[in-house]
């Protein structure tokens, strides 16, 4: 019996760490785009094995259009006693306005799927019971509803920082837990970035580099209060957080060189 507790506290432990999660933030836009006809294709890695890919395009002056996906983890074999794969995508509006030649601001709003799957002890963060541990198996869909306003800062051509905040609504579609439905109330999240961005001096400044900081958490839930470690939709309302690093690709500096 206490070999299987300590197997139960590392297994949780090791969930921790791995990031494994039901949930998983997407990366926040805020394009550098700041006339009509300009392009912004990204891809970034965050530390915790998740992968973003987004295109923006702007139609006419003022205007967004994007599209993003997001890839995380893979599913082991069936003895592993934790895992998480979680698979969305995002479609969104928005705006934006240079505000002379060092400031931009704008907004998106948008709207997303994902596909989740995740095994789990308990809420996947505990590192000892003194009970029987509660397995979690989740499998499902949830859809989310997002905005995000931004304000990027840019000294110089080369070098730019910023400030995104987003706030994502999930509602719980179609999600199980051993097969049981999971069934919750709409669950608002807000999710600020602080970015970093590094255009060098060649291939004609069509490549700018990121660094990113951020968080997710859910308005009004304290997690070590809350007396709902056995419950599934936790896992949807616990805080994340990232860090990742990224590229963007700017195909109309090209274009604009021929």
């Amino acid at each position: 019996m206490v070999h299987r507790y300590i197997k139960t506290g590392v297994s949780a432990l090791l969930l921790g760490i791995s990031g494994c999660s039901v949930y998983v933030p997407m990366q926040g836009a805020a394009p550098e785009i700041r006339a009509k006809g300009e392009a912004e294709i990204t891809g970034s890695w965050a530390l915790s094995d998740r992968v973003d890919f987004g295109a923006t395009y702007s139609p006419v002056s003022h205007v967004l259009v994007r599209a993003a996906v997001s890839f995380k983890g893979s599913r082991p074999g069936q003895d592993s006693a934790s895992y998480a794969r979680n698979n969305q995508y995002e479609l969104a509006v928005g705006t934006y306005w240079p505000l002379g030649q060092h400031w931009l601001v704008g907004g998106l709003a948008g709207f997303g799927r994902a596909q989740a799957q995740a095994r789990y002890i308990d809420d996947g963060a505990t590192l000892l019971t003194f009970r029987e541990p509660i397995q979690h198996q989740l499998d499902g869909a949830y859809s989310k509803y997002s905005g995000e306003a931004y304000a990027t800062f840019q000294p110089s051509p080369l070098v730019s920082l910023g400030l995104a905040y987003r706030v994502v609504q999930l509602r719980l579609t179609n999600v199980t837990d051993l097969g049981v439905p999971v069934t919750a109330a709409p669950i608002l999240r807000q999710e600020p970035m602080l970015y970093f961005r590094l255009r060098p001096d060649f291939a004609q400044r069509s490549l700018q580099f990121q660094f990113a900081l951020g968080a997710s958490s859910t308005f009004g839930y304290n997690a070590r209060t809350a007396n709902d470690k056995a419950d599934p939709v936790r896992q949807f309302k616990l805080g994340r957080s990232y860090t990742s690093v990224g590229v963007a690709f700017y195909p109309h500096l090209l274009w604009s060189k021929k």
